[in-house]
């Protein structure tokens, strides 16, 4: 009889810290999760410029593309170029934002392309040179003309076509040069406006290649 009832008391000893152990470990690992989500979510977004070697053939950019909005990834701006055609590559480049954790996964599912054969975030590199360019059409009086004309200059714009009240203006900077020549002009009247996205070079004698 002492057997079964210390045998008793001790399944019971047993059961009782095997349930106060089982406590604790949800209590730490709650605190955990909640720490992490915690984390996550003060996780800054931040711009990326993506420069992605492709081969030149129907049907590549849609893919990569469709990477994104399949994913719900979001796309700032984008061009695309044959840029050897001997070897039949595209350069594609891409700006998009999001935590670390996103801009991560992003890479990780365009380097599984069959058709991507490098990556390059130029955006963590030491030094790189990024451009886009922007063509605008206005309308101006011939009065405004000779003013308007020496701004521009001075703003390194250049004036591809003028005809009666109509400039064409050209200008090739930084995404925050640009704004800065929109600004400018939001005194003139803007016909039209249409911006290539931008374009991006690392620095160096290295090269994104095959």
């Amino acid at each position: 009889f002492r057997r079964v009832l210390f045998r008793s008391h001790l399944v019971q000893h047993i059961t009782k810290c095997y349930l106060v152990l089982m406590i604790k470990l949800k209590e730490r690992f709650r605190k955990r999760e909640w720490f992490s989500s915690k984390s996550n979510m003060n996780e800054k977004n931040t711009k990326h410029i993506l420069s992605i070697m492709v081969d030149n053939e129907p049907g590549v950019l849609a893919r990569v593309v469709g990477l994104f909005s399949g994913r719900g990834y979001n796309i700032e701006s984008l061009s695309v170029s044959e840029v050897d055609s001997h070897k039949f590559l595209s350069r594609v480049t891409i700006v998009t934002s999001g935590t670390k954790l996103i801009v991560d996964q992003i890479k990780a599912q365009l380097g599984k392309l069959i058709p991507v054969h490098n990556l390059v975030d130029i955006s963590e590199l030491d030094s790189f040179i990024g451009k886009e360019l922007i063509l605008v059409k206005l309308n101006v009086e011939n009065k405004k003309k000779p003013d308007l004309k020496e701004k521009l200059k001075k703003f390194g714009a250049v004036i591809l076509l003028e005809s009666n009240h109509e400039f064409i203006v050209q200008y090739a900077g930084t995404p925050e040069e640009i704004t800065k020549l929109v600004k400018l002009l939001k005194n003139t009247k803007i016909i039209e406006q249409t911006r290539s996205g931008l374009v991006s070079m690392a620095t160096g004698t290295d090269y994104i290649k095959k």
